[in-house]
């Protein structure tokens, strides 16, 4: 498994880095903030995810399986989408950067529609589930406004409350919430509100094991959107060390095929 989507990431977290077994606890928000974007740094990774999503009447639809891979530094951050299954999102994808600007760029490929490339909305939604672009970049650890806001328990783990918040008006996300278990620099429950303090999604973590470095990795987790529908995301298989070619993310390279 990866050791850079926190974003799940988000996203909340998917997985994490080879940090000590016993790191030191961060009390300063913007410490906290500044690990918590180290953590994600990967010369190269590729996870594999079952994803299903589940309406709130209790209506499920057909389960898909997608792979990200990712390439993320200081410099740039770097993702790519990729359906495996079923056929309605096989050859499809998402390649998506995120500058040291703080721009996200993404580009969206579709063989049964246009069969070229076109620009994506960073907030655009994987393959129709309540996985976003935006999320898995988590942004949010890079806003201005930090602070640390007490403790919280969840599911036998103690967590630091951390509320990112940023005033740029481009962004439907203004507030982000976590619930951050500092000895293992993953976010247990991760709340994104918009600019009217609404809760729009809630990313948490159901499950983890225990990897060779000593510290937890999440390979489970749910998405809750607005609507009460729920995401449920599992991790089946991943690589922290994939090797990213030249190739890799080629689609940022032909902007004469995009349309526009």
């Amino acid at each position: 498994m990866t050791r850079a989507i926190a974003v799940l990431l988000l996203l909340a977290t998917l997985v994490r880095p080879s940090y000590s077994a016993e790191p030191a606890v961060i009390t300063s928000s913007e410490a906290l903030a500044e690990s918590m974007r180290k953590a994600r740094f990967s010369d190269g990774f590729e996870v594999r995810m079952n994803v299903s999503k589940v309406q709130s009447d209790g209506h499920r639809f057909p389960p898909l399986k997608l792979a990200v891979i990712g390439q993320i530094s200081i410099e740039r951050e770097r993702l790519l989408f990729r359906g495996i299954s079923p056929d309605k999102v096989r050859n499809r994808f998402f390649a998506a950067e995120k500058r040291a600007t703080g721009d996200i760029r993404s580009i969206a490929y579709d063989e049964h529609i246009s069969g070229s490339l076109v620009e994506a909305a960073p907030f655009t939604k994987v393959f129709d589930s309540d996985l976003v672009i935006w999320d898995m970049f988590a942004p949010w650890w890079s806003w201005p406004k930090q602070s640390v806001g007490g403790t919280e328990q969840i599911a036998g783990h103690d967590c630091t409350i951390v509320r990112s918040q940023s005033d740029a008006g481009i962004s439907p996300i203004r507030e982000v919430i976590s619930c951050v278990d500092e000895s293992e620099r993953l976010s247990l429950r991760t709340q994104l509100l918009d600019g009217h303090h609404t809760l729009v999604r809630t990313i948490s973590v159901e499950q983890t094991m225990r990897k060779e470095s000593g510290v937890n990795a999440a390979t489970r987790m749910s998405i809750t959107g607005i609507d009460k529908s729920i995401t449920e995301v599992e991790v089946y298989s991943g690589d922290e060390h994939y090797r990213i070619t030249v190739d890799t993310f080629s689609a940022f390279d032909s902007r004469s095929a995009i349309n526009r």
